[in-house]
């Protein structure tokens, strides 16, 4: 006996929006510490004063902050996803 199956006859597309934060750091500081209110351990994106993307240490206080470490100070922002 063949059985064949049916196509959906409702379909439900569900969209989700990912939150993010941008930290603005006005301030030249060799450590930022940041409360985004993400409730997630975020990817980092920093960048100077110039637009260049800078690399330093990300040490997750929580879901909601994180302190950033770099190696001289500079003014910035940091985008979190």
């Amino acid at each position: 006996m063949a059985r064949f199956i049916q196509n959906p006859t409702t379909t439900t597309n569900i969209y989700t929006t990912d939150a993010n934060f941008v930290h603005d750091q006005g301030v030249a500081a060799a450590e930022w510490v940041v409360t985004h209110n993400l409730n997630k351990f975020c990817s980092v994106t920093v960048v100077d004063t110039a637009n260049t993307v800078v690399i330093g240490e990300i040490e997750y206080n929580s879901v909601n902050q994180a302190t950033l470490t770099f190696q001289s100070a500079f003014a910035g922002k940091a985008y979190f996803n």
